[in-house]
Order: structure tokens, then sequence, then C-alpha cells
């Protein structure tokens, strides 16, 4: 707990002014880029390229030629990346700050060329397709080479809403743990965003991690450990701005969604033992399943 504490102490000394925060992000792009270099690719995004693969057979989510729009693309833009492998569509990738990371991009990517055979199946027109768009990934000497040999967008937008693009721009829309971020003042006006901006029969597809993110600092405590602070208390010790997390829970995620007016095709909540904490009373009515809830995934659709 004291690792907990002093993590939630050093996060909101960098959420005091925008210097820190900048000072924050600076130093956050050099540390995780040496990191993430050194340490390579991992069976986590490898598991993440099986996915966005299986969800888009699955649904036949994706034709040639669709607009797809990425949220919260980050530094990686690991589902655009591999939906592009994969199929002719246009992708704009949206974030609100820039932490890309060329060396680690071209790192993972040189991996995922070495290994992908064994991993994916794939025909011989795919695996030809794919390795051709991989070994000119890798011999781009920035990301803008890249974006133009994939026809990709990549936009800024501090603001954190989607408000730019016009209505009905986008055939799928998608995410990977990136909705806890959204700031739960502007979380219905957001995914009503992405339902103005999806066209009729479009996908919305999310990935949405629910766990307490200082635990990945001081894995002594709960993962939901924040089910025993109050909003008042939470707000005042342990939340910040650089690594803000709403804390809404599985089943208003499910609600939001629903009247934001999209029809729901699948969900996987996946469930963890959050230990014996004592709750909060502002959560003593979720049920079990929400309470357990780690991770959740979705899979919506807005109606024709």
């Amino acid at each position: 707990m004291i690792k907990y504490a002093m993590t939630a102490a050093a996060l909101k000394m960098f959420s005091i002014s925008p210097q820190t925060k900048r000072m924050y992000r600076l130093l956050g792009n050099i540390l995780d880029q040496r990191r993430r270099i050194r340490g390579g690719l991992n069976r986590y995004y490898v598991n993440r390229v099986r996915r966005i693969l299986e969800l888009c057979e699955r649904y036949d989510i994706i034709q040639k030629g669709d607009r797809l729009l990425e949220v919260g693309t980050g530094w990686l833009h690991w589902e655009s990346m591999i939906i592009r492998l994969f199929y002719d569509v246009e992708i704009t990738m949206f974030d609100v700050w820039d932490n890309r990371y060329f060396g680690a991009y071209k790192r993972y990517f040189g991996q995922l060329e070495e290994i992908i055979d064994r991993e994916i199946d794939m025909d011989p027109i795919q695996r030809e397709r794919v390795h051709k768009l991989l070994r000119a990934i890798l011999k781009a000497s920035s990301f803008d080479d890249i974006y133009n040999l994939l026809g990709l967008r990549y936009v800024i937008n501090p603001s954190g809403r989607p408000g730019q693009f016009q209505d009905e721009s986008f055939a799928t829309i998608f995410s990977y743990d990136v909705l806890q971020h959204i700031d739960r003042s502007i979380l219905s006006e957001f995914i009503q965003d992405t339902h103005r901006l999806l066209k009729p029969g479009g996908y919305s597809i999310h990935k949405i991690d629910l766990s307490d993110h200082l635990y990945y600092y001081d894995t002594s405590v709960s993962v939901k450990n924040y089910l025993r602070y109050p909003d008042r208390v939470w707000r005042r010790y342990f939340e910040n701005d650089v690594q803000y997390i709403n804390r809404v829970h599985r089943s208003e995620w499910l609600d939001i969604f629903q009247k934001a007016g999209f029809e729901e095709v699948e969900e996987e909540a996946i469930s963890a033992d959050i230990g014996t904490i004592e709750i909060d009373k502002d959560y003593k009515n979720l049920s079990k399943q929400d309470l357990q809830c780690v991770t959740l995934a979705v899979v919506h659709r807005k109606p024709y």
C-alpha cells in the first residue's frame, strides 16, 4: 500500500500544471521507449493481433475501401496497423497528444514479421501481402513515410473530442484500453459522438480496462482497490490528470452505449478475485459481476 500511495502522490504532482504535465510526457516518452525496445514484442501484443482479426472475420466487419477511426491510437497504432496489413482500408488514428516511439515501433514490427507465420493462419496471398507491407514499413525512415505508404492519417486534438469529423464518416470505430481514460463528465457525450460518426450498420469495437491503474505499480493491493474510496477521497488523494481513470463499471458502460443508440453485438467480461477489501457504500449496490469485472470487451452496431 505504501507504493500505491507514493505513486498516487507522484502522479498528482505531475498533474499540477501544464508545465509538469509536459515534463511527465517527455520523461515518459524517453523512458518508456527504452523499456519497450529492451523488452521487445510480447505475448500481450500477439494476442491482440489474433483478437482484432478474429472479430473482423466473425462479423464480416471490414469491407474494401472502408474508412475507420481508431480512438486513442497511442505510441504504436497497433490495431490500426494490424487491420491495414490485412485489409485495403483508410484509417484515421486519433489521439490527444503525441506519444509515438519510432524506434520501438520499428522493433515491434520487425519482430512481428519474424513470428507472424507461426502465430496467425494466413493463405498464401495474405502471407505475401503482409510480408511485403512489413518489409516496406521496416525500410521507412519516419512515421510520415509509413502513413503515406499505407494511406493512414494521424490526428491530434488535446480536447479529446472527435468533433472535427463529419456525421457518418466511418464504417468502424475502435479502441483498445482507452475509454477508461475519458473524463467521466464528457463520457456520455463522447460515446454519442462515436454513434454520430458511424455510418448506419457500422461497428463500434472497444476493449476497456476497469482495473485500478495504481495496482500496476503495487500489486500487493486489490486489482480494483479504488472500490474502497468514495469520490471525494479518490479525487483528493488518488485521482490525477496524467493517468486519469474514470472508475466507470461494467453495467454503467453497457447503459451508456445503449442510451447512445447502439445495439449490442457481443460482450466479453473478464473477472478477477478482488480480495476482501472493504467496498465503499457508493459501490455496494453493484452486482458481483460488476465488482469483479476487470476487463470489458464490447462490440456494438449502429442500427440502419
